[in-house]
């Protein structure tokens, strides 16, 4: 049986990273949208997405979620880099619709 709602987490296919300093260091400085969550279950390749956002300066902007989270529990994140404002604000829309994040949806 399984506990936890298909639009709320994403599989293995995203790379993702460990919410740290180091993890944050790995990414570029450009825009895009980036994705904040933790595992399921310990071990597991399946990811419950807590918050999604977006940013013309990825890094700069998890850095800052590494100072004051949007939530709590966010134990890894991924990031699409899109350049084009408009485009990422469209992947930003369809990434909440799609996994519904608790910490976009107490934002409201």
């Amino acid at each position: 049986m399984e506990i936890h709602s298909a639009r709320r987490y994403a599989d293995s296919k995203a790379t993702f990273y460990n919410f740290n300093v180091y993890g944050v260091g790995l990414v570029y400085e450009v825009g895009g949208v980036y994705g904040l969550a933790r595992p399921i279950f310990p071990g597991s390749n399946q990811y419950t997405i807590l918050y999604v956002g977006q940013s013309g300066n990825l890094r700069e902007r998890l850095q800052s979620h590494l100072n004051d989270p949007p939530t709590a529990g966010i134990t890894h994140f991924f990031v699409e880099r899109i350049d084009n404002l408009a485009a990422r604000t469209t992947r930003e829309r369809q990434l909440i619709a799609e996994f519904q994040p608790v910490g976009n949806t107490l934002l409201k």
